[in-house]
């Protein structure tokens, strides 16, 4: 490269520096309130943060890698848990680090603020790529301002969230970008790498299946259309090489032939394999496959074997991959989840979030569509293909909420290049197009239009929040380690606070723990005692700032949550917290 072609390639990218620049200090300013309370308190703001940090702890303190057993929740045996170690490496890494030069609680607290931080600077960067590569530089500037007015600072990027859907929504991205790239043919050698990041993506969770559902699907539908098999062949290289590697860094050799449906596991990655295989052998015999009707025999065949090994491996996998889950836990736990509800159950309570987060979507959605009517070629096709994961993320963000985080940056993309085309028909000076796109970006964003259609804060979650504040723990924490039957959401809260065990945590998998805490609760208070006492627990604990009937209390007004919710507590429990405190502790009285 000359030094004249140098200069230009750096003045080039200095507007996106500084753009992301200015992203990150404005995402900063805005999370801060929050950073702080993470820096001062160590509070967790979310289940799965906490169960992180549990599990992270347990990592740094030599726990197996390939142990994923959580010891401390649903005693005695633990519970497996289905993460991988994937994301605790560079929080490991981090942790260590800060270890050097700050005290233990602090190492962590760092950890926790830097990695969301980063992880944000990486999405705002593939943003600004992902514009590039579907328009202009101009489109991938405006991309990275619409992202952060996507508000990922508060939600899967907010200070204090080490849980893995933030690394998920990176590699989703990034997978993205070089399946686009992958199009053209002069760079099909891009599905390798994309094929790489989607076995690394599996490696963490299978979060993002759906929407590699549909990136895949894309090269053999192309490829009865024209033939082409340089992408096909290099998608199936780079999945062969990359899928059996990363189940191997993540399964113990004694699992590897173990199927579970909602972990990387044996079925996934026979299915895989045998997807790649097929799709492989269809390329190499591409020059055979003349006609289209020859091709999409040749396809379907692909496809036969990789669902014929589904069915053959595990077949109860096709469909909810938590059809496991007890239906009572169903009923009393998950059904109350909010990032597990559709979106429009919220809108009777809360309309303004459901416009400011199904909106920005679908105009995203609608942008790629136009984009496609209006281009041809290579160009077309990736307009389709972002129109289809955008869609399939609406879709699946209408039958789940949280869905919409992973697509909301993906969908900001199109609306970006939009926005820029609009302005930039304008017959005004540079200065006002940007002011404008900036403008117009503001008003569509998710912020944008969540200030304008604000949502009433409930009264309930903020109630919650106090008794899953560290302080809160500090007394339950002094007690010798026991085993604490408590409700859902404070288990993983208590794993990281305090050094006891619990039953109950949110997660599918504890079908016994939390069947125990379930039946207790909802049982009148001399069936719970003997629930318990068969159980081995030792301590119950209950939240007292409810402002509003917890599942356990209305499903079983006699109950024994009902009973702790009215500030009364049965004979055989002994009350350990001091009057007033947010968080009841009760302890087992000795049977005499």
């Amino acid at each position: 490269m000359s030094l004249a072609a140098s200069v230009a390639s750096r003045e080039a990218r200095l507007p996106a520096i500084v753009v992301i620049m200015v992203a990150l200090i404005l995402s900063a300013a805005l999370s801060f309130s929050r950073a702080e309370i993470v820096w001062r308190t160590g509070a967790f703001f979310d289940s799965d943060d906490a169960m992180r940090a549990a599990q992270l702890r347990d990592f740094l303190s030599g726990q197996s890698w390939f142990d994923l057993t959580a010891h401390r929740l649903d005693p005695p045996s633990g519970l497996p848990m289905h993460w991988s170690r994937i994301v605790d490496v560079p929080l490991a890494g981090l942790d260590l680090f800060f270890s050097k030069f700050l005290a233990p609680e602090y190492a962590e607290r760092a950890t926790r603020l830097v990695f969301p931080f980063a992880l944000l600077a990486a999405l705002f960067a593939v943003a600004g790529w992902l514009g590039r590569i579907l328009s202009s530089a101009a489109a991938g500037l405006a991309a990275i301002w619409l992202v952060m007015l996507s508000g990922a600072m508060f939600l899967q990027f907010a200070p204090g969230r080490i849980d893995h859907h933030a690394p998920q929504i990176v590699t989703l991205a990034l997978a993205f970008g070089f399946f686009l790239q992958g199009l053209d043919p002069k760079g099909a050698w891009r599905l390798a790498a994309a094929a790489a990041l989607m076995a690394l993506s599996f490696a963490i969770s299978l979060e993002n299946l759906p929407f590699f559902v549909v990136l895949i699907a894309a090269l053999p539908t192309l490829f009865i259309i024209d033939g082409a098999r340089a992408p096909l062949l290099w998608f199936s290289a780079g999945a062969l090489a990359a899928f059996p590697s990363l189940y191997a860094a993540i399964n113990p050799r004694a699992a590897w032939f173990a199927s579970a449906c909602d972990a990387f596991s044996f079925v996934h990655l026979a299915a895989l394999f045998a997807g790649a295989l097929s799709l492989g052998a269809v390329a190499l015999l591409a020059p055979r496959l003349a006609t289209i009707r020859a091709r999409i025999f040749a396809v379907g065949a692909a496809g036969a074997a990789t669902g014929a090994t589904v069915l053959l491996i595990a077949p109860r996998c096709i469909g909810d991959p938590l059809g496991g889950l007890d239906p009572l836990l169903r009923d009393l736990w998950l059904s109350h989840v909010v990032e597990a509800k559709p979106l429009f159950s919220l809108y009777a309570t809360a309309p303004g979030m459901v416009v400011a987060t199904a909106a920005p979507v679908a105009l995203g959605l609608a942008a790629a569509l136009g984009f496609a009517l209006k281009t041809e070629g290579v160009v077309r096709r990736r307009w389709l293909l972002a129109a289809a994961v955008i869609a399939i993320g609406f879709a699946a963000g209408l039958w789940q909420i949280r869905v919409f985080t992973s697509v909301t940056p993906l969908a900001m993309i199109p609306l970006a290049v939009a926005i820029v085309a609009l302005v930039e028909r304008l017959d005004v000076g540079r200065a006002l197009r940007v002011a404008l796109a900036a403008a117009i970006a503001m008003f569509l964003s998710p912020i944008g239009l969540a200030v304008a259609l604000p949502s009433k804060d409930d009264p309930d979650t903020v109630a919650e929040r106090a008794c899953l504040s560290p302080e809160v723990f500090a007394p339950l924490a002094s007690l010798p380690a026991s085993r604490v039957a408590g409700s859902f959401d404070l288990g993983s809260h208590l794993l990281a606070h305090t050094p006891h065990s619990v039953f109950a945590a949110p997660y599918h998998r504890d079908n016994r723990g939390n069947r125990i805490v379930a039946d207790a609760f909802t049982a009148a208070p001399e069936q719970a005692e003997a629930i318990l006492r068969n159980a081995g627990a030792d301590l119950v604990v209950w939240c007292a700032r409810a402002k509003q009937p917890s599942s356990l209390v209305t499903a079983a007004p006699n109950g024994l949550a009902a009973m702790l919710a009215r500030g009364e507590a049965p004979a055989w429990l002994d009350r350990k917290s001091a009057p007033g405190a947010s968080l009841l502790v009760f302890a087992l009285r000795p049977v005499k």
